[in-house]
């Protein structure tokens, strides 16, 4: 865990938050409080932007969907 002081933060936001792509930061206030920088998008960590799009459902069941793909590859 990576520590940072209020006046760290200010100085050099980037370096803080690049640091939370890693590592688990918090930051400390003037007034005793602490704060958890936690990624919510975060593309270095193999998640994929298109996980925050919403699919539609196509009432299509996966065995649907695998019989149909061994179909279209049983013809090739």
């Amino acid at each position: 865990m990576l520590v940072f002081s209020i006046s760290d933060f200010s100085k050099d936001t980037k370096k803080v938050f690049d640091a939370a792509l890693t590592n688990e930061v918090v930051v400390n206030s003037y007034d005793w409080n602490s704060f958890k920088i936690v990624p919510i998008n975060n593309l270095k960590a193999g998640r994929s932007p298109l996980e925050d799009i919403p699919g539609i459902d196509l009432n299509v069941t996966t065995q649907e969907i695998v019989e149909i793909l061994r179909e279209c590859r049983a013809g090739v």
